[in-house]
């Protein structure tokens, strides 16, 4: 189980073994993976994940353990990894000096635990690294009037408006209260995606799993609104959410998304099946995609910021780190992009922050600008402070147009996604992001050129083919730009 990086206690043994050799972490992970690949085990271990172990946050399997002692020539002992549990049963020893609790061993493992969860890593990790990939497959399972364009997107028909709509012009609405989602990760079809927890039994839900084995930096539950309904002939009530949890969501989308990847990426990792129902239990089970209330169906702002002056029209490209985040990993993705979701779980903010314009904001601080996240289970995020009053006047004033392209669904994970374009005139755009950062928590912004590399890349079709040429753009960004191109006269205003 992962340990918070504050209560971690760092495996000294382990950082001196490595310091001694005149290694460093990467080091490590290659001789890993080449040891694994002796063993006929394909391996991805990572520079971060050998810190992760020597700082104590997570603790390596038996596997792992066994080819750590083998690198360093040592025995396991001598890694430090002997973990430790204290029990609230009291010693009867008068001289024991554990404050009266007595100090045991931890129990070793269920024996078929470790192989399930690294194969579970395993499975993980491919994921991670096929997803563009899988999510293009994924929408071959629909019929073709539902596919995005190539993106990995799919979409009802009428949930993709004909003309992009202004941000202004339409309005979202909470559902009624209604009974829970039918389908919620827990059932017999989502057993296969579950690894055994160390005690032997099934983890009960995918986040869980993701907690305990492969636990993203960026993991927290919070409240999230979830996507029930898509209307664009009622545009006082365009979009309809109720209120769920962010893991709620992860339960049945990455759940779809490693099921995917079992059975769709060849045995040797070296490409995608072609797209079958077949063992697909828990897709087969959540049937219908475009009744999202369903399901657990968090959904996402993805949007593609566009600078505009006289010498043209550029944008800006994420490049989201896969051991950060616990959605999207290892792609390149428009920015901002974040949930939908309110910035406490007090009720104020659950009623301010139900507002799209000032989810985009929040992202647009974060992301661009490196601010802490606002909010989270604290105070509510403050829109009368900089920089989200800033952003506010500059919406105000006509130096932002943000347009909702539509809704579509990620076909890999049928994670919701809000697709929006922000227009920025060139003044304003430099001088609210005059500060914009070149990484944040999430990952790093993309940069062009040379002599200067700068945050942005040409508005054109031309980069819009070469990125979705590449594999790595992640089906949400694919789709926007797709559509933003389709309809970029409207959006920039040139008729």
């Amino acid at each position: 189980m992962a340990a918070r990086a504050k209560d971690a206690t760092p495996n000294l043994a382990l950082y001196n073994l490595r310091d001694a050799a005149g290694e460093s972490q990467q080091d490590v992970a290659d001789a890993l993976n080449r040891l694994g690949a002796a063993r006929g085990k394909r391996l991805a271990v990572t520079a971060n994940q050998v810190s992760r172990w020597e700082r104590g946050i997570t603790f390596p399997s038996a596997l792992y353990r066994q080819l750590l002692a083998e690198h360093f020539g040592v025995t396991v002992q001598d890694l430090g990894l002997t973990r430790q549990r204290i029990t609230p049963q009291r010693s009867e020893k008068a001289e024991s000096d554990a404050g009266g609790f007595a100090i045991h061993p931890e129990p070793v493992s269920h024996p078929q635990a470790e192989d399930s969860q690294e194969e579970w890593r395993t499975v993980r990790r491919t994921l991670n690294a096929y997803r563009v990939q899988l999510a293009r497959e994924a929408a071959r399972l629909y019929e073709p009037e539902h596919r995005v364009g190539d993106s990995g997107l799919i979409a009802a028909p009428a949930w993709l408006p004909a003309a992009p709509i202004e941000l202004g012009q339409f309005g979202i609405a909470h559902a009624a209260d209604g009974a829970s989602p039918a389908v919620t990760g827990t059932e017999d079809a989502a057993t296969a995606v579950r690894p055994l927890a160390a005690d032997g039994r099934r983890h009960q839900r995918y986040s869980l799993a993701l907690r305990d084995v492969e636990q993203p930096r960026l993991f927290e539950n919070r409240l999230a609104w979830h996507l029930t309904d898509v209307d664009w002939s009622h545009p006082e009530r365009a979009l309809t959410f109720s209120t769920g949890t962010y893991f709620g969501a992860v339960d049945v989308s990455e759940a779809l998304a490693h099921e995917m990847a079992m059975f769709h990426i060849a045995g040797d990792g070296s490409g995608i099946l072609p797209a079958s129902w077949r063992n697909l239990a828990l897709r087969r089970l959540v049937s219908d995609p475009f009744t999202p209330s369903r399901r657990a169906t968090a959904s996402s702002t993805d949007t593609l910021t566009l600078r505009v002056d006289e010498d043209g029209v550029s944008f800006v490209l994420h490049n989201r780190a896969a051991g950060n985040v616990a959605v999207a990993g290892g792609m390149l993705h428009i920015m901002p992009a974040g949930v939908f979701q309110p910035s406490s779980i007090l009720p104020a903010a659950q009623a301010a922050d139900f507002d799209l314009w000032r989810n985009l904001m929040r992202e647009y601080s974060e992301e661009f600008l490196g601010n802490a996240e606002h909010g989270g289970e604290g105070e509510p995020a403050d829109y009368s402070i900089d920089p989200l009053a800033s952003f506010d006047r500059a919406y105000a004033a006509g130096g932002v147009r943000v347009y909702c392209l539509g809704v579509a669904l990620d076909a890999l994970t049928l994670w919701g996604e809000i697709l929006t374009v922000a227009v920025f005139d060139g003044p304003t755009y430099d001088r609210l992001f005059a500060n914009m950062v070149s990484a944040n928590a999430e990952g790093t912004v993309v940069t062009t050129g040379r002599v200067k590399p700068v945050p942005a890349l040409p508005f054109t079709r031309h980069t819009i083919e070469e990125l979705a040429a590449s594999g790595r753009l992640a089906p949400a960004a694919a789709g926007c730009m797709q559509l933003a191109w389709k309809h970029r006269r409207t959006i920039l205003g040139r008729g």
